[in-house]
């Protein structure tokens, strides 16, 4: 079985980190805009078709600290549990040695971000 592409947030697993989307059924219209906003690959959410209402299918694969879909929801029909602030707690304990690793394969990835 291959590798969850998800499975960890700067190498921290997270299945710890409390971070997802929440819809209100009540407000939500079916309009579909979540399911496309969210990324091709991390496909957060899906689309109960008899119910004409998106669904939360794989919480885990959202982008930690991405709320678009929250920004994007027309009708206020999606929520997250949690804050900024938290991840921000969590992103400190994040190690340099991490960061900059990450960082250096990036910029090596994408030459065209480096200005010189």
């Amino acid at each position: 079985m291959a590798e969850d592409a998800f499975a960890k947030w700067h190498g921290l697993d997270r299945k710890k980190i409390n971070w997802g989307p929440v819809i209100d059924p009540d407000k939500c219209t079916g309009c579909g805009l979540c399911v496309i906003t969210c990324g091709e690959k991390r496909n957060v959410f899906g689309f109960d078709v008899d119910k004409n209402k998106a669904v939360v299918m794989f919480q885990d694969r959202c982008m930690t600290g991405c709320n678009n879909c929250q920004v994007g929801c027309l009708w206020n029909a999606i929520s997250f549990e949690t804050n900024a602030e938290y991840i921000r707690g969590i992103a400190k304990t994040i190690p340099q040695e991490q960061i900059t690793k990450e960082l250096k394969a990036k910029l090596e990835a994408n030459p065209d971000l480096v200005i010189d």
